[in-house]
């Protein structure tokens, strides 16, 4: 994954599958475009030389929002959509579902 840093925006850019189903799960648990964001708190120290790996704290989660979040995949190429602001988008077989305004979209049918 790649991070790009401008000012005060950080930027993650997943460069495989596998990084977006993670940074898509990571943006659900962060918040949503309807409020009750979440912010990142850095734990312990980030030496590379030591250990490439930096760990982060996500304040303000609640014990069930902490679970992990199941992956669900479209089960065919369909449109799915968002029944709060109405957004649509084409998944594949096999993709996983988005989420938008804090929920899963849903398949038209």
């Amino acid at each position: 994954m790649k991070i790009r840093l401008n000012k005060d925006i950080a930027e993650f850019i997943p460069e495989n599958a596998a990084e977006t189903t993670e940074l898509e799960a990571l943006w659900v648990k962060m918040g949503n475009c309807v409020g009750g964001n979440k912010a990142l708190s850095p734990i312990g120290t980030y030496i590379p030389s030591e250990k490439n790996t930096a760990l982060f704290h996500i304040d303000g989660l609640t014990a069930e929002e902490a679970d992990a979040i199941p992956v669900v995949r479209a089960p065919y190429d369909t449109d799915v959509y968002c029944v709060v602001c109405n957004k649509t988008q084409h998944v594949k077989a096999g993709e996983p579902i988005p989420f938008c305004c804090g929920r899963l979209m849903e398949i038209l049918d």
